[in-house]
C-alpha cells in the first residue's frame, strides 16, 4: 500500500470525523479527513502549477523540499507531493543557509515549500541556483486559501492520472554523516506502511485515539508516529501551539497518546511530581495511605484527563521517569528505531513491558547480534520492508551500511533480555542529546577543521551528573602560527589564545552548524591529538575526557 492509498481509504471509512485540531490564530478547530482532503487538493493545484516533470533517467521521480514548522499543512503538503508520485525531501527549520544549501542541492529538490520564518534561510540557501521555485507558506491563511475550487477539481484529475507505487521513493531524509555531510536515507511508501503495519501489530492504536504533535514532523519519529499511525486507523491529531502553552493546549485537545522525546517526558513528569508534592503539602494529606495517588489522578486529570499511553523514542530515558509515570498512573513505554528504518525497529509488549528494555524486535523483522562481546552484547543488525533502500546517490556509504547478507548495521551494541533489547551502546561515534536528536561529530569537526586557525579537533559526548543523554563537547588544538599571523603579534599567552581560539570556534559552529549541535564546551589542548596508523583520531581515548560527574 501507498501513503496515498492509505490516506484515501480512511478518508472513506471516516469522512466526517476530526483528523487535525489546531488553533487558527484566534481559537481552536478541527478539520475533518473529508475538509482535510479537500485541502489537500488546493496544495496539489500548486504542485502541479510548479510543473516539475517526470521521472529522471534513473527512473527517479522529482524531489520536493519542506522546510517548515509544525502545521496542519505540513501534512497535507506532504500528503499532496507524495500523493502526485514526487518524492518529500523534509528539512529541519533550524538549519542554517549552509546546509539547506547541501541538501538541496544533493537530492536536486526542483522546489522547496518553507514557513515564513525560514523564508530568508531559503532564498539565502538558494541564492546561486538563480531562479528557484520557493513557495512561502504561512499556516493558517496562506496562498493554499487563494486556489480556487475549479482549480483544486483539476488537480483531482491530475491526480487520477498518476500517483506512485509501493517501492517508490515517498521521503528522501537526511541524517548527519560520517563523512561530515548530511546522507539521504531513501525510504519507499513500503517502507513507512509496512511500519505502520508492524507498529500496530506490538502496540494498539484506534479511531477515538487523540494524539498530540509536539515533536517535529520532520524527524521520522513523529512522521510515523503524529502523522502516518494515526491516519492509518482515522484517529485526530492536536496539534500543539508552543511548549510553553502545553498543559493549556492538553486541557483543549485531551489526547489519549503523547510521543515524547526524554528531555521532554522528564519536564512533564517534574511537573506533574512538583504539583504532587504541593499538593500533599498544602493538604496536609501525606499520612494518609492513598492520598498520594488519588492527589496524582487529579493531577493528571488536569493535564488532559484520557492520556492512556506515552511512547518515548530517541535516547534513553530514565528509568525514575519510566516508573515514576507508572506509579501515578501513566503507562508510559520506551521504544527504539531509527530513520533508515523507517523508524521502528523494536518496541515494548505492553503485557511485559521491562523498564530499561526498548522491547522485542517489530514482527517482520529479521535479526542478528555481530562481533558478540564477553557480556553477550553485540551490534543490532535488521532486515524488512521497512529497512530503507540505501543512501542517495551514495554507493559507498550505502555499501558500508549493509552486510553482505542485506543486513542494515544499526550501529547499536545491544543485549538480549528475556526476549528484550537492551540498548548497552554504540559502534558509531554517534552523538544522541537529551532531546533525542542524533548527531555525527564529524559533520562538526569537518566544519572546525576547515577553519584556517584550527590545526586539528574532534567532537565527542559528554555527560553531566546522572543526566540522561549526552552534551556536545570538543577538543581543538589552534594553529599558533596561524593565530599569531592572523592577529599580527609575536607574543601571546596561552591563556590569551585559549580565549581568543574558543571564541574563534564558536564563531565557525554558529555559521555552519544548527544550534542543537553546537558544542557547549571547548577544552583547548597545544599538543596534537592521539591518531591511528591511518591518521584517524583514537575516539577512544578521548571518551569521557569532558564528562562532570
Amino acid at each position: 500500500m501507498t501513503i496515498r492509498e492509505m490516506f484515501e481509504k480512511t478518508v472513506r471509512e471516516f469522512p466526517d470525523s476530526i483528523f487535525q485540531r489546531y488553533y487558527d490564530g484566534s481559537a481552536w478547530t478541527g478539520r475533518t479527513y473529508r475538509e482535510a482532503h479537500e485541502r489537500m487538493l488546493k496544495a496539489a493545484s500548486i504542485v502541479q502549477r510548479l510543473n516539475l516533470g517526470g521521472r529522471d533517467e534513473a527512473g527517479v521521480q522529482p524531489r520536493v523540499a519542506i522546510m517548515m514548522e509544525n502545521s496542519p499543512d505540513w501534512q497535507l503538503l506532504y500528503l499532496a507531493i507524495t500523493g502526485a508520485g514526487f518524492v518529500v525531501v523534509p528539512i529541519d527549520p533550524k538549519l542554517r543557509a549552509g546546509e539547506v544549501h547541501h541538501i538541496l542541492a544533493d537530492s536536486g529538490a526542483k522546489a522547496i515549500f518553507c514557513g515564513g520564518k525560514q523564508l530568508g534561510v531559503v532564498v539565502e540557501a538558494t541564492s546561486v541556483e538563480g531562479e528557484y521555485p520557493i513557495v512561502k507558506i504561512d499556516d493558517p491563511s496562506d496562498v493554499i486559501d487563494m486556489v480556487k475550487p475549479e482549480a483544486a477539481r483539476m488537480a483531482e484529475e491530475w491526480l487520477r492520472e498518476r500517483g506512485p507505487g509501493e517501492e517508490d521513493l515517498a521521503s528522501l531524509i537526511y541524517t548527519s554523516g560520517t563523512t561530515g555531510r548530511p546522507k539521504g536515507a531513501m525510504l519507499t511508501h513500503k517502507c513507512f506502511t509496512a511500519n505502520v503495519e508492524q507498529t500496530l501489530k506490538r502496540v494498539k492504536m484506534y479511531h477515538e485515539d487523540v494524539f498530540l504533535n509536539v515533536l517535529p514532523l520532520f524527524h521520522a519519529f513523529s512522521f510515523l508516529g503524529n502523522f502516518l499511525l494515526p491516519v492509518k486507523v482515522g484517529a485526530t491529531v492536536g496539534f500543539m501551539r508552543t511548549l510553553r502553552t502545553i498543559a493549556d493546549d492538553m486541557m483543549e485537545i485531551r489526547p489519549t497518546i503523547l510521543l515524547a522525546v526524554p528531555l521532554l517526558a522528564e519536564k512533564l513528569y517534574g511537573r506533574i511530581e512538583q504539583k504532587i508534592s504541593n499538593s500533599v503539602i498544602a493538604t496536609g494529606l501525606f499520612k494518609l495511605k492513598y492520598s498520594r495517588k488519588l492527589i496524582a489522578k487529579l493531577i493528571v486529570e488536569r493535564f488532559g484527563g484520557r492520556m492512556r499511553l506515552i511512547g518515548i523514542g530517541g535516547a534513553p530515558t530514565a528509568i525514575e521517569t519510566l516508573e515514576g509515570f507508572r506509579k501515578i498512573g501513566l503507562f508510559v513505554l520506551e521504544g527504539y528505531g531509527i530513520t533508515e528504518c523507517s523508524p521502528g525497529v523494536a518496541y515494548p509488549d505492553p503485557e511485559n513491558f521491562v523498564p530499561g528494555t526498548v522491547g522485542p524486535v517489530l514482527d517482520g523483522m529479521e535479526w542478528k547480534l555481530g562481533q558478540l562481546d564477553d557480556n553477550g552484547a553485540g551490534e543490532l543488525l535488521v532486515k524488512g520492508d521497512n529497512v530503507m533502500r540505501g543512501y542517495w546517490h551514495n554507493p559507498e556509504q550505502t555499501a558500508e551500511a549493509f552486510d553482505e547478507e542485506g543486513f542494515y548495521k544499526t550501529g547499536d551494541i545491544v543485549k538480549i533480555v528475556d526476549g528484550n533489547i537492551k540498548i548497552c551502546g554504540r559502534s558509531k561515534a554517534l552523538i544522541v542529546n537529551r532531546e533525542g536528536k542524533n548527531i555525527y561529530p564529524e559533520e562538526i569537526e569537518h566544519a572546525l577543521e576547515h577553519a584556517p586557525l584550527i590545526k586539528d579537533a574532534i567532537v565527542i559526548g559528554y555527560h553531566v551528573g546522572n543526566d540522561v543523554g549526552e552534551h556536545i563537547g570538543a577538543i581543538i588544538v589552534p594553529d599558533e602560527d596561524a593565530v599569531k599571523a592572523h592577529l599580527k603579534q609575536k607574543l601571546m599567552t596561552r591563556e590569551d589564545l585559549t580565549a581568543f581560539i574558543v571564541e574563534y570556534a564558536q564563531g565557525v559552529c554558529r555559521a555552519s552548524v544548527a544550534d542543537y549541535k553546537q558544542p557547549r564546551k571547548y577544552d583547548v589542548r597545544f599538543d596534537p591529538l592521539e591518531r591511528t596508523g591511518t591518521m584517524k583520531i583514537k575516539r577512544g581515548v578521548y571518551q569521557g575526557a569532558l564528562d562532570e560527574r
